[in-house]
């Protein structure tokens, strides 16, 4: 009897110990995961990460550990995750089309991709997604199969060009895009039902032919999906461009392209006209490798920056003054980086501008 309770109990405590335990990320390759899945009749849920991201390291360390991943994937999933940077990583982002991180690849069990979940989330909102795409049939996976098949009519094309933004499968998306781009007419093009073309920075990035159209139809553009939507692509699209340029990463841009995308916002209806025309001010004076106008433009817009200006151009304009000869313009903008402090309400931010012109002070 002693015996037979002692069995129980022990029974008992494996099954909450396996309550309590996260997601169980076996180590397989992914051949032997493809085997395991078909032998056991299960779905593969795959996380491709990389080491330095920040996300990546959100899910596997606050997300994938708590119980309730667990219980729900355990019993669902062969569970595996590779490095997209080692081992058989690079092929596999190669031959699963990875263009982001994280994502999560849901395959069946006869080895057929499903589909694929970008982003980092919250426990509720991985098993949510899961669960939906689970329940589709037509997913990123499963309409890659009636392309490859030769499906080719524009309904099916505006529908996989969706699914791949979604997967951020940008080499597809570009391909798909193409063949699409050439079944429409100029009227076509401008239909609310493409805006995807335009509205997207692989599809549409400065320089390019899309970018140009939507720039020559704007109105016709705006009548179609809105001005608000217009402008704010718009306004999306030239805070990259302008922070590139501040980098020290696009130099295909030119003075007079700068002088072009400053005309442009003072036409656009959006709540941060001024913060954009102060991008393109600093933007004008890097290109000029003007320290003392860099300086004066900074000390009016950075203490109206925000978080979202914290890696776009606060950070670039503070390695630029970092990397001149002349230590006293540094020691001038120290605390001129300081004054977007306020602004700022994501804390990780505050820490790191802080602990930033604090290393740099230590320097001086």
């Amino acid at each position: 009897m002693k015996r037979i309770i002692l069995m129980l109990l022990c029974c008992l405590s494996l099954t909450l110990l396996w309550a309590q335990e996260g997601v169980r990320f076996e180590t397989l390759t992914f051949k032997e995961a493809l085997q395991k899945a078909k032998e056991e009749n299960r779905w593969i849920f795959l996380d491709a990460y990389i080491s330095w991201c920040g996300p990546c390291k959100v899910m596997a360390e606050q997300v994938f550990t708590l119980a309730k991943a667990g219980v729900f994937f355990n019993s669902r999933f062969v569970n595996v995750k590779y490095d997209m940077e080692k081992g058989e990583g690079p092929e596999l982002a190669k031959k699963l089309g990875i263009g982001a991180y994280p994502t999560f690849v849901l395959i069946r069990p006869d080895g057929v991709v499903h589909d694929k979940l970008v982003g980092g989330m919250d426990v509720d909102g991985i098993i949510q997604r899961v669960e939906h795409s689970m329940k589709q049939t037509e997913t990123v996976g499963t309409l890659a199969v009636r392309y490859e098949q030769g499906e080719r009519d524009k309904d099916f094309l505006l529908k996989y060009l969706r699914a791949l933004s979604d997967a951020s499968e940008v080499r597809r998306l570009r391909e798909v895009a193409g063949i699409l781009s050439g079944q429409l007419t100029d009227i076509e093009k401008i239909d609310s039902t493409c805006w995807i073309l335009f509205d997207n920075n692989d599809l549409a990035p400065f320089h390019s032919e899309n970018y140009r159209f939507l720039l020559a139809h704007r109105k016709q553009f705006s009548q179609q999906v809105g001005q608000e939507k217009v402008d704010r692509r718009l306004g999306m699209l030239y805070t990259g461009v302008l922070s590139s340029i501040v980098w020290g990463r696009d130099t295909k841009t030119t003075f007079a392209d700068v002088q072009e995308i400053g005309k442009v916002i003072r036409t656009l209806k959006t709540d941060d006209k001024k913060r954009l025309l102060a991008y393109v001010s600093l933007a004008n004076a890097y290109k000029e490798k003007n320290t003392s106008e860099l300086l004066k433009i900074s000390k009016k817009a950075f203490p109206v920056f925000s978080d979202a200006d914290v890696m776009m151009m606060v950070m670039p304009v503070s390695v630029y003054f970092r990397t001149q000869e002349d230590k006293a313009a540094l020691r001038e903008f120290i605390p001129v980086g300081r004054t977007v402090v306020p602004n700022l309400k994501i804390q990780e931010n505050v820490n790191y501008v802080t602990y930033y012109f604090d290393e740099l002070e230590k320097q001086m």
